[in-house]
């Protein structure tokens, strides 16, 4: 049974007359962990600092009322955010919001599978395109030569001596030469494992063909690794997890609040990342069949926050306006510097930001999409809680972030979810309304993707009008089908209308899947930052919608968006439909571009010192185009 001390708030752990603190078990089912606690702590807060995964949105602020989680041997007093979050039969059931309970006794607690996040859909592949090998990791192969007969030769003489031209002069640290007399008399020969003009390790015998690479896109809600034979340039595995960040809150200005109030709260936040990425290395390797000590480095492209919780930079300014990096530049560190778990010399290499918000994930986008290289104009939108966009031809670079919120990614949506087995994830609507569901099972929830078809086609069957408010069935068109009229149900005021796209006696849930009127207000909010952004772009391009030759939907969110519902809801540039182009995961395709060619290292560089950013913070054009972009097109 794990112990682990967590953090307790001010004013409700209890101690004893000596002040200790005293300690109570709580025991999370079904992955059957057991950890002591000081009594009085938050129970969120436990799961969290003990490693179990319970939904949230909110990080604990009692606000999105996604932290359900169910008890066995006792049931706390519901207290009043109980009652705004759960329905009747949820309290009499023993659920409650984790971020309610004190844990002041010992106790059991179940939770939910949806809670632990196992089956999120988490996107991998992406767009291709062909490349030039040239990876910054070289092996060379040194065979053995008797020392006798090489007299007044030193034995780091011996081993310059062998290298190209083209790769002298060389150092060597000094960890890896306390390690070369007894390899460079190893009958067997030795390998020289080299990053540019420097020696990081040195092996024995031949392993020149066994040299690996992994690349991370760190987001804020999924981390991906791809393992990289570096002499082939094949993918040799993929592994993948949900941020355990996300504990936090899933808004990014949540975790750097976080870093700002609590001292230990950056600290915390770097070592749940790293622990993760070692976690995925052994994965990968695991997945290969490959010792991990054949990983020599490291690429890395993530939002502007996830950067600097990853090297562990003060985030204190980056959170404040004008919201200003620590450092924008590409950035090396040795993988023992930040707690990898490799070859302690092995280098990782985080690829450059452009400014504000716009990180190196966004420029990975651009360097796999290749997307200043024509005389076109192209944009590339990736939707997240920060929507960000950049747009380009060969002459200009522009880019910016607009500030979508998280509603597209399930929260501050009554019913939304992640893509997650049971989440609605595509809706129709015709005579009556058509869905599918992740997973084939009874749905529960609502996933961004199926918000954006909802929006789009209430609208399309004259439920809702431009503004985005639901139509009252008087208002009704006279041929709406008398399935969808059952359907929209009127309680009191407008605002509370609300519409059924699952009803649980059909689909064998339990409780009515429904859309309501304040989460269409929420989805406005989202696509309208980002319409906004992506309108602020063209104007200042100096061009229109009709200029745009392509645009490129990247991310999860992107590549399971449908084009048509994203233009129906006014998400994207109005522009034909075959223009747009889903480009899949392109952050970590650009991520592994770096890592499989220092020509692709070179462009990524390239393309953050020409992208021009535009801070939309403040913006009176912006907030004029967001009042546009809220509304629905005709």
């Amino acid at each position: 049974m794990g112990e682990m001390e967590a953090p307790t708030l001010a004013g409700m752990n209890m101690t004893t007359a000596e002040g200790a603190a005293v300690k109570v078990t709580v025991t999370f089912q079904p992955v059957g962990r057991s950890f002591k606690v000081a009594r009085g702590d938050v129970l969120f807060n436990v799961a969290a600092e003990c490693g179990v995964e319970v939904d949230t949105v909110c990080g604990g602020n009692g606000s999105c009322g996604k932290c359900k989680v169910q008890f066995q041997d006792f049931t706390p007093a519901p207290t009043p955010l109980d009652y705004v979050h759960l329905t009747a039969g949820e309290i009499a059931r023993g659920v409650r919001l984790a971020c309610q309970v004190a844990a002041d006794r010992d106790m059991v607690v179940q939770v939910p599978a949806a809670g632990a996040r196992s089956g999120v859909r988490i996107l991998h592949h992406g767009v291709t395109r062909d490349i030039e090998l040239r990876p910054n990791i070289r092996k060379v192969f040194v065979p053995y030569e008797n020392p006798r007969l090489r007299e007044h030769v030193s034995d780091w003489d011996r081993l310059r001596l062998v290298l190209p031209r083209k790769l002298r002069p060389v150092d060597i640290s000094l960890r890896v030469l306390r390690k070369l007399p007894g390899l460079v008399r190893n009958p067997a020969g030795l390998t020289m494992v080299l990053t540019g003009r420097r020696v990081i390790e040195l092996e024995p015998g031949n392993t020149a063909g066994e040299q690996y690479g992994v690349a991370f896109d760190v987001g804020s809600t999924t981390i991906v690794g791809f393992l990289m034979d570096l002499a082939t340039g094949a993918e040799a595995a993929v592994a993948s997890a949900v941020n355990r960040q996300s504990a936090y809150g899933d808004d990014i200005i949540g975790r750097l609040s976080r870093s700002q109030r609590n001292p230990e709260g950056l600290g915390k936040l770097h070592e749940m990342v790293i622990e993760q990425l070692n976690g995925l290395i052994a994965d990968l390797a695991s997945r290969a069949g490959i010792p991990a000590d054949r990983i020599y480095e490291v690429t890395v492209v993530g939002n502007m926050a996830m950067h600097h919780f990853l090297l562990q930079l003060d985030s204190t300014y980056l959170g404040l306006a004008p919201y200003a990096p620590v450092i924008r530049e590409e950035y090396v560190v040795n993988a023992a510097d930040i707690g990898l778990s490799i070859r302690p010399e092995a280098p990782v290499f985080v690829l450059p930001n452009i400014a504000g918000f716009v990180g190196s994930d966004t420029v990975g986008v651009m360097l796999a999409s290749d997307l200043g290289a024509g005389a076109e104009y192209r944009m590339a939108i990736d939707v997240g809680t920060n929507g960000e966009m950049a747009l380009a031809n060969r002459e200009r670079l522009i880019a910016c972030s607009a500030p979508a919120g998280p509603a597209l990614e399930g929260a501050r949506i009554r019913m939304g979810m992640r893509a997650a087995p049971g989440a609605i994830d595509h809706v129709r609507i015709g005579s009556d309304v058509e869905i599918t569901v992740i997973g084939g099972l009874p749905p529960v929830g609502i996933c961004g993707s199926a918000l954006i078809d909802i929006v789009a086609q209430l609208r399309k069957a004259g439920l809702m009008n431009r503004s985005g408010a639901f139509l009252r069935k008087s208002e009704l068109p006279p041929d709406t089908p008398p399935r969808l009229r059952e359907r929209l149900i009127e309680a009191g005021q407008r605002k509370h209308t609300y519409f059924i796209l699952a009803r649980a006696q059909d689909a064998g849930g339990e409780t009515d899947v429904v859309i309501t009127q304040q989460d269409i207000r929420e989805c406005q909010l989202a696509k309208g930052a980002i319409r906004a952004g992506a309108m602020l772009l063209l104007q200042e391009m100096g061009i229109t919608e009709n200029d745009l030759a392509e645009v490129q939907l990247a991310g999860a969110f992107g590549n399971f968006l449908d084009p048509e519902s994203a233009l129906r809801a006014g998400l994207t540039p109005n522009v034909p439909l075959d223009r747009i182009r889903s480009v899949g995961n392109a952050a970590g395709v650009g991520a592994k571009l770096a890592l499989l060619s220092v020509q692709e290292r070179k462009r990524a560089i390239r393309i953050a010192q020409r992208t021009e950013h535009i801070q939309l913070s403040g913006s009176a054009a912006f907030q004029k185009a967001f009042t546009v972009a809220m509304q629905f097109p005709t």
